[in-house]
């Protein structure tokens, strides 16, 4: 790890089931900016992944920008402001603002998804994700802000320690990071969140 980062590492047993806002089903926190904020008051930033069991509307967030991925299940078709959108293919995204109206119907039966939520009054976000070959290394140079690394599927090496899904690391600071898929092929999500 680069002598600029500072890394915090948020294992599985670290992040916070929390219920949505509308009451409608519970995610997993997997990291959240200022640390012990919530989604019910002000943050900065968070990613979180949620389990979709029923149809029903996405909770309102003013000011915020969202990012989603379906990770698993058949997918969801989604309204957003009457505009639809379907998601039937793993790690298929839709970028939309947090005030918009979004319904979700199930394609089959319940799903999972991946979310990164930024407040765009102070800060942008600019999130992939990266399937890894077995044995495969990669590097990424992040420029001042705060870093999220998330295993997504299977394990990841990422200095010296090991991410299982879904295990994560943030970083603060800026500096050179090296991933590596280990004992198979691997998928994580890259996150960054900048001052704009």
């Amino acid at each position: 790890m680069a002598p600029g980062l500072a890394a915090t590492w948020l294992p599985a047993s670290r992040q916070r089931m929390v219920p949505w806002r509308n009451g409608g089903g519970t995610t997993r926190e997997v990291a959240i900016d200022p640390p012990g904020a919530s989604a019910a008051a002000d943050f900065r930033w968070r990613i979180s992944i949620a389990g979709v069991a029923a149809d029903g509307p996405f909770s309102r967030f003013p000011g915020v920008d969202r990012s989603l991925w379906l990770l698993g299940g058949d997918g969801l078709e989604l309204d957003v402001d009457g505009r639809t959108v379907r998601l039937d293919r793993p790690l298929q995204r839709i970028d939309f603002a947090g005030e918009a109206k979004v319904a979700a119907r199930l394609l089959g039966g319940p799903t999972s998804d991946l979310n990164v939520m930024v407040a765009r009054a102070g800060s942008v976000a600019a999130a992939q994700v990266v399937a890894l070959a077995d044995a495969e290394r990669r590097s990424a140079e992040l420029a001042p802000g705060d870093h999220v690394l998330l295993a997504l599927a299977g394990s990841v090496a990422v200095s010296g320690s090991l991410l299982q899904a879904p295990d994560a690391v943030r970083f603060d600071g800026a500096g050179a990071v090296r991933v590596a898929a280990a004992g198979g092929p691997a998928t994580l999500l890259l996150a960054s969140f900048l001052p704009r």
